[in-house]
């Protein structure tokens, strides 16, 4: 690991039969494909909410592409696949978060990039063409997985996907309770946690042989009894 990140952990996993690692900063990277995966970015959604006139901060597109940059610069994907909802509204399109996304897109010239559209997609709009991401209707096979936004079943592949903005409460030994994001593994369908730094959670309710792997101060933690 590279020295800002000496603080932090990622974790492998065995899924559908292969290995992918679940990264702190809340992406997966699977290392057969040499591929990235991220879901639900939101990209423009403070600006969204500024348009309607509610003070939101700023820089949250920023700072959503610095984790990008530093999982790039960590691990090196050959491929970047945003599982949804890289949009957050028609309000959010505007020339400084599109230039944002294109200058941070030119930077990385060498990397594939796909969008599966999500809802939030479809009524947003695709990116603009500088930025630079072919953009798919999902799900898209490969492998033993299928990469999709919505977590549905899909016959004869384990879906990875987004869209729930996955969460569980933990109860702590002072009886306090935390809602931490987490990367959600069930039979057939894995959820991944929101990519986006605005975007809120939602609590999830795993069955009993599902995997749970929480998101806490930069550490990926496999948890076995979450408060539902």
């Amino acid at each position: 690991m590279s020295g800002e990140r000496r603080d932090m952990t990622d974790v492998l996993a065995d899924v559908a039969g292969e290995r992918i690692l679940l990264c702190a900063e809340r992406g997966v990277y699977w290392h057969a494909r040499r591929m990235l995966l991220v879901a639900d970015p939101h990209f423009g959604k403070a600006a969204s909410f500024r348009a309607l006139g509610v003070r939101v901060p700023r820089g949250t597109t920023i700072g959503t592409l610095g984790r990008l940059d530093a999982l790039i610069a960590r691990l090196a994907p050959a491929r970047v696949v945003f599982l949804g909802d890289f949009l957050h509204a028609r309000e959010g399109r505007n020339a400084e978060t599109f230039a944002a996304l294109a200058a941070w897109r030119a930077s990385h010239p060498s990397i594939e990039m796909q969008l599966v559209r999500g809802n939030h997609d479809r009524r947003a709009g695709d990116p603009p063409n500088e930025v630079g991401i072919e953009c798919v209707d999902g799900p898209i096979e490969d492998g033993p997985f299928a990469l999709a936004h919505h977590p549905r079943d899909v016959p004869g592949s384990y879906v990875l996907a987004g869209h729930v903005h996955p969460c569980v409460v933990l109860l702590g030994a002072a009886r306090q309770r935390e809602r931490l994001p987490c990367f959600h593994f069930g039979d057939s369908v894995g959820v991944l946690p929101s990519f986006g730094d605005f975007t809120g959670c939602a609590e999830i309710e795993p069955a009993e042989r599902d995997q749970v792997w929480v998101v806490a101060e930069g550490h990926v933690v496999r948890v076995t009894r979450p408060i539902r």
